[in-house]
């Protein structure tokens, strides 16, 4: 075991020992080793309070830094003891409609992962190949504590307990999506105007206009200057891109196979487009008509996934391209 182990040991340690004393003889608290999209580890605190036969799952390795002071992992230790305690005071997370498909099914959808880097897993989930992805299923958790978006991923077991087969499954996931968890595209551009305009602390409900808040950043440059940063960083030539997601910006890359809604964006830029996979939450897609090399366009994937995302969130590094006219998504690479 290297150093950095043993600290990462003895923080969590500390951190333990902290709720405990924080949260009393009435909760059992521990740590669980849990494996994540692309059999990426991470360490979760669990506080189970007596009586209660659930808990919330806290992930602790993002706030770890090797020069970490112990008044750091204290200020941690606050923060997951008030994470706890709100979550003892709320309304217990009911799973009872879980176990009856009938019930189950209205909240059933679907994400898209990394074949090769889960290869492991889906040999224990149904799945559904899609070239080098594979499409998952979950169940989407109604009113979880802390966790809007928690959910629970769909094994092979609760397909043995609900009595189905991969297509009732697959039929129901992809018919609920759209509606549960609906796409948007935007154009980046956008994207990154919104973010200045947060960044600058600007209400958009308060009396200055949007309209007037954006002008004035284009005179001092800001947007261009920003984007023109990126273009440097990733490529040479000018891209225009679009970025696809749902609305909730979770594993929003599922977005691609919602049917209708890739044939809908090519109608609109009249159009074929190269998607690239950017993350398992979103996706990038890239007017065909740009001179762009395929390497250059996946020069810019593999650029995201090794400095942007972390890896956990890597989808993949290959291309893929819209046909209008076939209405299919095609694996170049």
């Amino acid at each position: 075991m290297n150093d950095m182990s043993l600290k990462f040991t003895s923080y969590t340690q500390i951190i333990l020992s902290s709720l405990k004393e924080k949260l009393g003889a009435d909760y059992t608290v521990f740590s669980k080793s849990i494996t994540k999209n692309n059999g990426v580890i991470c360490t979760g605190i669990i506080a189970k309070k007596e009586g209660e036969n659930m808990s919330p799952v806290i992930y602790i390795d993002s706030f770890y830094r090797e020069d970490i002071t112990e008044a750091e992992i204290e200020e941690i230790s606050d923060a997951l003891f008030r994470d706890f305690h709100e979550a003892a005071t709320k309304k217990a997370i009911d799973l009872s409609d879980f176990s009856v498909f009938e019930k189950a099914r209205e909240r059933l959808a679907f994400r898209l992962v990394s074949a090769e880097k889960n290869r492991e897993l889906l040999q224990k989930i149904p799945h559904k190949r899609f070239y080098n992805l594979a499409v998952v299923f979950y169940y989407i958790v109604p009113d979880a504590v802390l966790n809007a978006s928690a959910s629970v991923l769909i094994r092979n077991s609760h397909m043995k307990q609900w009595g189905i087969h991969m297509k009732e499954l697959y039929e129901t996931a992809f018919a609920n999506a759209p509606t549960l968890l609906p796409g948007k595209i935007e154009s980046m551009e956008k994207i990154m105007r919104d973010m200045l305009l947060e960044e600058c602390g600007h209400d958009k409900g308060g009396k200055e206009s949007e309209e007037s808040i954006i002008l004035d950043l284009a005179d001092e440059n800001w947007i261009k200057e920003l984007k023109a940063e990126m273009e440097n960083d990733l490529y040479e030539q000018k891209i225009p891109m679009y970025v696809l997601t749902n609305r909730q910006k979770t594993y929003g890359a599922a977005c691609m196979l919602y049917p209708g809604l890739l044939h809908e964006f090519a109608g609109k830029i009249r159009q074929d487009f190269y998607i690239l996979p950017s993350s398992v939450h979103e996706v990038i897609l890239v007017p065909a008509c740009v001179d762009a090399t395929g390497e250059a366009l996946r020069e810019i994937v593999t650029d995201i996934n090794r400095t942007q995302v972390t890896e956990g969130e890597v989808l993949s590094d290959s291309i893929y391209y819209y046909s209008r006219n076939r209405d299919k998504i095609l694996w170049l690479s």
